[in-house]
């Protein structure tokens, strides 16, 4: 399989609405994606996602805007004229086939021999982990067989670009992490460009080279899963991916790359800021917070809730607001209850700095 870098370039699309007004979907999308990466698209429904995926595969045409595939625009190209291939949310099997020729139905329509297909379907049908069941019908499979054979079924006709519509939304929480598991050592193994589709984002941490944050049609950012979680650009990715508190706090200095703020009477130091000034917000983790019994910002414990590898403990800060903090494998010595009177400590290299 020959990887191929995808490139859309102020990508645009409209739908037309009831009474004569519209939905912009997608909004003015630029993004490079390099060979042989897997980059997922996230966020919350409705927020051009699916759009843009199905803009890529050819299901939907660009209002305006251009989509690159190596050196190709595609942007008006038909889907078989693309060479793309889509796993798809249903996984879309022929019940009157058997696995084998569900696998291989794609390559009646390319020009491969008998003998080249038998191989290309063994070979693929090897590497996902489907030997020995070609001769079954897909409703003798379990969910999770059914989907390897979706994504059998799109690798077989070696495509330059893998697409993946949330492929595992229909299996249960085990099964999902399994088969995020196989999805990436696949793509890794075939060294193919994929972009992956999901509003999950312990499937988009887990899956991705990079992850692409959206809402409203715009890209709010583009990262590593790392720069994602513990530097997000916009209050909206810091809510959206995992749990997060917001601090309200005041910019008291530059502190070389960093900066010293005031939060609740006391000064904190954050260890990577951006050049900002005035009112702010700290993005702290529920990780990087430490109740202590002697010092730090003085809180109420709210609620405790013992979840066996951590403590989730909610606290009321001085202002009123409320937080959570996270122990990680607690012991019995170590329970705040309810109504206790405690300190809360920040990780500053675990702390990110916002404007309000």
């Amino acid at each position: 399989m020959c990887a191929q870098k995808v490139e859309l370039r102020q990508l645009v699309k409209i739908f037309p609405a009831p009474g004569g007004t519209e939905v912009r979907a997608v909004d003015e999308i630029d993004l490079v994606i390099e060979p042989g990466e897997m980059v997922t698209f996230l966020g919350p429904s409705g927020c051009g996602k699916t759009t843009t995926l199905r803009m890529v595969a050819g299901f939907e045409m660009p209002t305006s805007g251009h989509i690159f595939i190596g050196n190709e625009d595609v942007s008006n190209k038909a889907p078989n004229e693309r060479d793309t291939a889509m796993v798809f949310q249903s996984y879309a099997l022929f019940p009157h086939m058997t696995v084998e020729e569900n696998v291989g139905y794609g390559l009646r329509f390319r020009k491969v021999s008998k003998q080249q297909a038998k191989e290309r379907v063994e070979r693929i049908m090897e590497l996902v982990g489907l030997q020995g069941l070609g001769k079954r019908a897909p409703g003798q499979l379990s969910g999770g067989q059914q989907q390897r054979v979706a994504l059998a079924r799109a690798l077989v006709v070696e495509p330059q670009v893998l697409l993946f519509d949330e492929p595992l939304s229909n299996l249960d929480a085990k099964l999902r992490e399994y088969m995020r598991e196989e999805i990436r050592r696949v793509q890794q193994e075939l060294g193919i460009t994929a972009i992956y589709v999901t509003h999950d984002q312990s499937e988009a941490m887990a899956l991705s080279d990079r992850i692409v944050v959206m809402n409203a049609g715009r890209i709010e950012q583009v990262g590593t899963p790392q720069e994602i979680y513990l530097r997000p650009a916009t209050r909206f990715v810091a809510d959206f991916i995992g749990k997060v508190n917001f601090l309200p706090c005041e910019v008291v200095s530059r502190q070389g790359s960093g900066a010293l703020v005031e939060a609740f009477g006391r000064q904190i130091a954050v260890a990577d800021a951006p050049e900002l000034s005035g009112k702010a917000s700290l993005v702290v983790r529920p990780e990087a917070m430490f109740l202590d019994k002697g010092e730090g910002i003085p809180v109420t414990v709210v609620s405790s809730v013992y979840l066996g590898s951590a403590m989730e403990i909610r606290v009321e800060l001085p202002n009123g607001d409320q937080v959570t903090v996270y122990k990680s494998n607690p012991n019995l010595q170590e329970v705040f209850a309810a109504g206790e009177q405690a300190f809360l400590q920040l990780d500053s290299h675990a702390v990110h700095l916002l404007p309000n």
